[in-house]
């Protein structure tokens, strides 16, 4: 197996109990977790270029992960994705897909 050491699993969820069960999870299999509970939390966070992923929530208070996912790509920020939600269907599953920069 190869070393987790540089390579984080950021989380985005504005419920704390759901980050920290995401957070302990990630730890539990030896890999970095850190934990926000807003998209602006994220970005004022240096990556310096570490290799990662974001679990993010779709649905937040202030805005949505998929309005959070468009506002990566037009800042140029490339970032593997993974949503998670309470309540998703179909065209939810379909927009974020169609809205990956790379995926096109």
């Amino acid at each position: 197996m190869k070393s987790a050491a540089g390579r984080t699993v950021f989380i985005i969820d504005d419920d704390r109990g759901m980050r920290q069960a995401i957070q302990d999870l990630v730890e539990s299999v030896g890999l970095r977790a850190e934990s926000f509970a807003t998209g602006e939390e994220f970005l004022t966070r240096n990556r310096a270029g570490d290799p990662s992923c974001l679990v993010l929530d779709v649905r937040l208070p202030q805005m949505s992960g998929l309005d959070f996912q468009r506002r990566l790509a037009e800042t140029g920020v490339q970032i593997p994705i993974i949503f998670i939600t309470a309540h998703g269907d179909i065209p939810m599953s379909v927009k974020a897909l169609k809205s990956v920069p790379w995926n096109s």
